[in-house]
């Protein structure tokens, strides 16, 4: 890793694990400004960190930052975000028989890992979804995340709201590029680009094929550092192993399927034990699934995290 890469991560991290500055009050004012209240009822401090972190170098910011938390506040009523964990919903179980996800092990500032299979992802049983089903149910997976990360917020004291993918490209070759496959895989990777913002702490993909590194090679150059410190293209996994260490990254968190030592967690393993949390927590306060207590759980999780602490790819990467 270069001198420039780990000060930006140092920076990012440093950023993260803080809360509210007070250079960002003016966008944090001029977001909760265009929300109801019934909205600002349900907002945790997190929903307002990473929308104005997030959109923190566009133009004008003000403006474009206003923009998002109003999509995000509108999407969150169409998909019922606030209800995602209160039972299963239609077709989960199918849909994560399609596109599955393992959870595995952290980094050094506590940053989960995610890996996904592009080529165990069944990309014509996806895109026979009915496509507004297939993403609320990605949404739901990416607020279950919001869940895990807040969970390890508490668990080791400091404020993370990112996670690391690791993407194996294994057996996708050039098809990646166009058709069906990089349609169904742009729509599930906007859900998190354009309603979970600053999620994303690195990506590193493996088994990545040579036109892939060719491309990036050449571009890199003029790219922000902050996506060069987020974006590593790999073609093997040993080598993707060599540069997650050097990135801070443990080999006990790394998959085993890559020489490292975790294993991995099913997504839907995870969405079912939190389902199963949601409804011990809904009988216990003696709230329905209707009630405002159980609407505010995945703001309150998230509000818990902070106070512990006081298209394709290139699209993922934007996040």
């Amino acid at each position: 890793m270069s001198a420039a890469v780990k000060a930006v991560d140092k920076e990012l991290a440093e950023l993260e694990a803080s809360g509210r500055r007070e250079d960002e009050e003016e966008y944090i004012q001029a977001c909760l400004a265009a929300a109801s209240e019934e909205e600002k009822a349900l907002l945790s401090e997190l929903d307002l960190l990473t929308v104005v972190r997030g959109y923190s170098t566009y133009e004008p910011r003000k403006e474009e930052t206003v923009k998002a938390f109003v999509d995000i506040n509108e999407w969150r009523k169409k998909v019922d975000y606030y209800h995602y964990f209160d039972q299963h919903l239609d077709k989960d179980e199918l849909f994560y028989k399609y596109w599955d996800e393992e959870v595995y092990g952290e980094d050094q500032y506590g940053h989960p890992l995610v890996t996904i299979r592009v080529k165990d992802i069944d990309v014509q049983a996806i895109a026979d979804m009915d496509h507004e089903e297939m993403l609320r149910l990605q949404g739901q997976k990416q607020a279950l995340y919001c869940r895990y990360k807040a969970k390890v917020s508490e668990r080791i004291g400091v404020q993370r709201y990112k996670y690391s993918v690791i993407i194996d490209l294994k057996g996708t070759g050039l098809n990646l590029l166009g058709g069906k496959r990089k349609a169904v895989l742009q729509q599930v990777f906007s859900v998190g680009a354009d309603y979970f913002p600053e999620s994303i702490w690195k990506i590193y993909t493996i088994n990545t094929p040579l036109l892939f590194r060719g491309v990036w090679a050449i571009i890199r150059p003029w790219i922000h550092p902050i996506t060069q410190a987020k974006v590593n293209m790999f073609g093997t996994a040993a080598a993707a192993v060599k540069q997650m260490q050097a990135d801070g990254v443990p080999l006990e968190s790394i998959p085993v399927e890559m020489g490292g030592g975790a294993k991995g967690q099913s997504a839907f393993e995870l969405l079912k034990a939190e389902i199963a949390a949601q409804k011990a927590a809904n009988a216990s306060s003696g709230a329905g699934a209707s009630d405002a207590t159980a609407a505010a759980a995945p703001a309150a999780a998230d509000a818990g995290a902070h106070k512990v602490a006081t298209e394709q790819i290139g699209h993922l990467a934007s996040v």
